[in-house]
C-alpha cells in the first residue's frame, strides 16, 4: 500500500484516465457529491459499510482498476485510520428465540388432530359423496345371532336407502 491517502489514491488515477466527475457519476449512478468526498476522505459523508465497497467496486470497474485490490487497499486504509464504522465486525452471540418454532409445531399438531378428527367424524360420508352414492346408515338395531343363522324367508328386498 502506498503512503497516500486511499482518496488521493482514488482522484489521481481518475485524472490519469482524464475522466471528470461527471463522467463517473453518470456510469456508475454514484452522486458527485458521494465522489467528491470519496477523492477528499470525507468517509463520514457516505452511507459506510457495503456501500462504500460498492461504490469502490463500481468506479474500479468503470476506470479498468482492480476491483478487489481496490477494495483491499480501501479496507486497509480504514482500519489503519482506526475507523470502526467500516470495519467488519463480529455478530454477537444471541441467544435464540423457540417461541416462533414452538408455536409453529403447535399449530402443526394442532391441524393434524383436526384433520384426523373430520376423518373419522366424516370420512365415510365424504368417501360416499366421491363415489356418487349416497352413505350406508344401519339405523336398524343389529340382528341377534340366531336371527343370522335363520334369514327370512319369503321374497323380501332390502332396503336401497331411496326415499318411498
Amino acid at each position: 500500500m502506498s503512503s497516500t491517502p486511499f482518496g488521493e489514491h482514488l482522484k489521481r488515477e481518475r485524472e490519469m484516465r482524464g475522466v471528470s466527475l461527471e463522467e463517473v457519476s453518470a456510469a456508475t449512478r454514484i452522486s458527485t457529491r458521494f465522489l467528491e468526498a470519496m477523492e477528499k476522505d470525507q468517509w463520514e459523508r457516505l452511507p459506510g459499510g457495503v456501500f462504500n465497497r460498492g461504490f469502490i467496486r463500481s468506479i474500479a470497474r468503470y476506470l479498468g482498476l482492480d476491483e478487489d485490490g481496490l477494495v483491499a487497499e480501501y479496507s486497509l486504509d480504514r482500519q489503519s485510520n482506526g475507523n470502526s464504522q467500516t470495519a467488519v465486525q463480529q455478530p454477537a452471540d444471541m441467544p435464540r428465540n423457540w417461541r416462533p418454532l414452538a408455536v409453529a409445531i403447535g399449530v402443526i399438531v394442532l391441524l393434524i388432530a383436526g384433520l384426523s378428527f373430520a376423518y373419522v367424524r366424516y370420512g365415510a360420508a365424504i368417501k360416499a359423496r366421491l363415489h356418487g352414492h349416497a352413505p350406508v346408515i344401519n339405523s336398524q338395531p343389529a340382528a341377534s345371532p340366531q336371527q343370522q343363522a335363520n334369514p327370512p324367508s319369503g321374497n323380501v328386498t332390502p332396503p336401497t336407502g331411496e326415499p318411498y
